[in-house]
């Protein structure tokens, strides 16, 4: 039988509802993101925002921008953004990003990731 699955998801559709589940491992208590690095279709790495490595989460102590306006003073944050924990897990693991990577993220990156996501070579987000 040659018919199409019409319950079928697209491929890009079912990378970012990865995405999404990726960020409720989120520890950030302002914002949860996820991320998920792709090649060829295939899932290369994941990250979610949060807390250097090591170090307590947020949600376990208190915020240092908890009490500021969204946007304001981006700099206090100590949570590592999902795109870099992403970016950073291939490359801990010896996985190569370059070439037809796309990178799906529940949030749109800011300017500091979209910098480094051009320089790591990622060419789809």
């Amino acid at each position: 039988m040659n018919q199409k699955n019409e319950f079928r998801i697209s491929k890009d559709d079912y990378f970012i509802k990865i995405a999404g589940l990726v960020s409720k491992r989120s520890t950030c208590i302002k914002r949860k993101v996820g991320s998920v690095l792709v090649k060829d279709s295939h899932i290369l790495s994941t990250g979610y925002n949060g807390a250097p490595s090591g170090f307590k989460h947020c949600t376990s102590e208190t915020c240092v921008r908890q009490k500021l306006k969204s946007g304001e003073k981006p700099e206090l944050c100590r949570g590592v953004h999902a795109e870099i924990n992403c970016i950073i897990q291939a490359a801990i693991h010896g996985t190569s990003i370059r070439g037809n990577t796309t990178l799906y993220s529940t949030h749109f990156p800011c300017m500091s990731c979209l910098k480094l996501i051009i320089n790591a070579g990622i060419k789809n987000l």
